[in-house]
């Protein structure tokens, strides 16, 4: 009836449990890759990183105007707007050969342009 030995069913009884084991160590590995690749959200900072780099160049692009061109900011009180190359040239002029006057000059706008308003 039963041709197999005692040996031999020992045998495939050991396969099937090491089969089995390595089968069930198989799902939970791969089941347990799915849950971690399935559930990773964005990495932190790229929406973030894309919405700087939006806002920087709007900023650049709204300053472009204020870097190149002339404009009057308050007339009654004298001040201008030069383009930043006009301006380092007209610097350059007043401090020529060490001029003493220019950094006075340089040093009293500073002191008015951070001067405290005071309501007494």
């Amino acid at each position: 009836m039963n041709d197999r030995t005692p040996r031999s069913e020992a045998l495939s009884a050991s396969i099937a449990w090491v089969l089995g084991g390595l089968g069930s160590l198989l799902v939970v590995g791969l089941l347990a890759l799915y849950l971690v690749n399935s559930g990773q959200p964005t990495p932190l900072g790229t929406a973030r990183a894309e919405e700087r780099k939006k806002l920087w160049t709007e900023l650049q692009a709204q300053n472009a105007d204020a870097l190149t061109h002339y404009a009057v900011l308050k007339a009654d009180n004298g001040v201008y707007r030069l383009p930043v190359s006009r301006a380092l040239e007209v610097f350059a002029n007043e401090a020529r050969e060490g001029n003493s006057e220019a950094r006075a000059k340089l040093l009293k706008r500073l002191e008015n342009s951070t001067k405290a308003v005071t309501y007494e």
